[in-house]
């Protein structure tokens, strides 16, 4: 069966191009699970919940969108750090590794974060890449549609589940969230959206490549030319993103267009919620 094969989520998380359409860039990182006490991790029991209610929410999007099967391939086992998506001639297909689950800094919420990324390469729309027959969303929108859709949904479906707004929870995310949102339901989960995006930069930090560190404190001020839609942002620059999109007030399950990159999206840059500049240009 022919494969064509997508970005790998660590490949995206270096800025330059992808030579060859790898599952991971070449590193040393393997963690089995024997080894999940390590680290500050997610449980086998939080992976197969995790993975199992994302595919129950977006396997019926995708047969309707495609026609297609979602197959969500989450195996425990699997020692690699990474999850990466494919397109295959019957199916579209979300790959999550055990490994990355059990890396330092990840958490549940973050590693849904994760899945919703991989999602949002089938899912996040324009803008697309010219890579790989063009069908993957570009990396900075598979970030977005993340936090600003999938995530969003997924914690709508954690009926039984909150978030603690308390000492632990950064002023700025309080702040932030509160000029956004006035409902109670709302402002929690963006409140939980922006952790799940603190926890996933707490996870590019220890990244044995990893430079200048992921700050809430900071942001990319850099201002593309052109929309970033076959190289990757800078960690910094996708963390903004993830928190922009965490405050971005369209639907979660207003559509996408694969074409129109401004439908479905918060487009207004003078307000909170707009894709940073540092990768997409309106």
């Amino acid at each position: 069966m022919k494969k064509l094969w997508s970005f790998a989520l660590i490949l995206s998380l270096f800025s330059g191009p992808s030579m060859a359409a790898n599952v991971v860039p070449e590193n040393d990182l393997h963690i089995p699970p024997l080894r999940v006490k390590d680290f500050e991790s997610v449980t086998e029991h939080d992976f197969n919940t995790v993975t199992r209610l994302l595919h129950k929410i977006y396997a019926p999007v995708v047969l309707e969108k495609s026609g297609l099967q979602l197959v969500m391939n989450a195996t425990w086992n699997d020692d690699t750090v990474n999850a990466y998506a494919t397109r295959e001639v019957d199916t579209w297909t979300v790959h999550v590794a055990g490994g990355i689950a059990r890396a330092k800094g990840m958490t549940k919420d973050s590693l849904a974060l994760v899945v919703c990324h991989e999602l949002g390469h089938h899912l996040g729309g324009a803008p697309r890449t010219f890579l790989y027959d063009g069908w993957p969303s570009a990396e900075g929108q598979a970030d977005y549609w993340a936090s600003s859709k999938c995530l969003k949904n997924y914690y709508a479906e954690l009926k039984n589940e909150d978030v603690s707004i308390n000492e632990n929870v950064p002023e700025k995310v309080i702040k932030d969230c509160n000029f956004v949102y006035k409902n109670l339901g709302e402002l929690k989960i963006c409140i939980r959206t922006m952790l799940a995006s603190l926890s996933f930069a707490h996870f590019l930090n220890h990244l044995p490549d990893a430079k200048t560190p992921v700050s809430i404190d900071a942001a990319d001020d850099r201002i593309v030319k052109g929309t970033n839609t076959n190289n990757y942002p800078r960690p910094q620059c996708r963390f903004d993103t993830l928190y922009q999109g965490a405050l971005c007030t369209v639907g979660s399950n207003v559509a996408t267009s694969e074409t129109d990159a401004k439908i479905g999206h918060c487009n207004d840059t003078n307000r909170p919620g707009a894709r940073p500049r540092c990768w997409y240009k309106p």
